[in-house]
């Protein structure tokens, strides 16, 4: 018998040292991330504002107006600065809507997929924005959820059935991230009369606003230049 404890002893240590082992590794594959470019809040400072109220907690970054149009959920690209997107949602803010900016676990949104449910509100329209892994993450909260009007995928596709939202892409002419083939396999998941936009001479990278992504095309117009394009496109959508 007291063998048996002895063994079952060492696996369980053997257990706790591969999981800790597991998890730091992950805790320094998620540290790497891609941080939000200073230039961006001076580009917000340029913004006329002051009906927009901002608020930060450890779960998101909110922008609340009164008496909104819509409530927008948005959720990060994978191991991406949630500020990045700060100044896309803070325009949309300012267009009339409650923005709220999801901060994942980690920063990579697919580890709790329905977190962001949260978020929705019950009294208004709510759309659901993803940037690439936000985007795939975004049809998994979207499907089935009858609180979900509307999803926008921005360099991305989606892996849950989406056929019952009224849903918009866009992506770019240089995104490098973006993957062609799963898109074109992903269709049966959207709706027949989904909308398709593409970005002449964005990439991946400027859906947010963090610099260059390694892997990503060269972009022939400014990060600003394709921000004020998607903002201008999911208005017109919404």
């Amino acid at each position: 018998m007291k063998k048996k404890k002895n063994i079952l002893k060492k696996v369980l240590i053997i257990i706790s040292v591969i999981v800790i082992v597991l998890f730091g590794a992950l805790l320094i594959y998620a540290s790497d991330y891609l941080r939000t470019e200073e230039a961006m809040y001076d580009q917000i400072e340029s913004l006329n504002i002051t009906e927009v109220t901002r608020y930060e907690d450890s779960d998101e970054i909110s922008f609340t107006v009164s008496n909104p149009e819509n409530n927008i959920v948005f959720i990060p690209g994978g191991k991406v600065e949630p500020s990045s997107y700060e100044y896309l949602a803070i325009s949309l803010a300012n267009a009339g809507n409650n923005v709220t900016i999801y901060k994942p676990f980690l920063k990579l949104a697919i580890f709790t997929p329905n977190y962001a449910k949260r978020f929705l509100d019950e009294d208004l329209t709510n759309i659901v924005i993803g940037h690439s892994l936000g985007g795939v993450v975004g049809s998994m909260l979207s499907s089935g959820n009858d609180l979900v009007s509307k999803v926008i995928l921005m360099g991305s596709y989606p892996i849950k059935d989406i056929t019952d939202k009224e849903v918009l892409v866009i992506t770019a002419e240089f995104d490098l991230g973006f993957n062609q083939e799963s898109f074109e396999e992903s269709k049966s998941k959207l709706p027949s009369d989904f909308e398709l936009f593409n970005i002449t001479g964005g990439n991946h990278a400027q859906f947010g606003w963090y610099g260059l992504q390694p892997g990503d095309g060269t972009a022939s117009i400014t990060t600003l230049e394709q921000q004020d394009i998607v903002i201008n496109l999911i208005l017109l959508f919404i």
